[in-house]
């Protein structure tokens, strides 16, 4: 994919203001989005009430592995991302050009 992370990041952005909420991939946990800005997303938890920050930067070092190897693991990124990468994992989802399949949470690139 030629497209630069930037324009990668209007399209996470554009997807957390279009919602209120977002739920991980594979246990479904309810995670509300409480504030989007251009360096961060910044989602509570509904369960543990725990807030995170999901800096820019975070999803570009997911990004980045993502189109390197065409496909990440969602293990294969930890510790780099922990507690936050499933989360990561499924606003990364929801771009229209990556594609997910659960055993083992795995994002992957669609093809052209």
């Amino acid at each position: 994919m030629s497209r630069s992370f930037d324009e990668i990041w209007k399209d996470i952005l554009t997807i957390a203001r279009s919602q209120t909420e977002i739920r991980t991939l594979v246990r479904k946990f309810l995670n509300f989005i409480i504030n989007v800005n251009e360096s961060k997303i910044v989602v509570q938890s509904k369960n543990t009430e725990n807030i995170r920050n999901l800096l820019k930067d975070d999803f570009q070092y997911a990004w980045e592995k993502l189109v390197q190897y065409r496909k990440i693991i969602l293990n294969d990124i930890e510790p780099e991302l922990r507690g936050r990468k499933s989360i990561i994992f499924s606003f990364l989802e929801k771009l229209d050009y990556v594609d997910y399949k659960i055993k083992p949470l795995t994002l992957l690139l669609k093809e052209k």
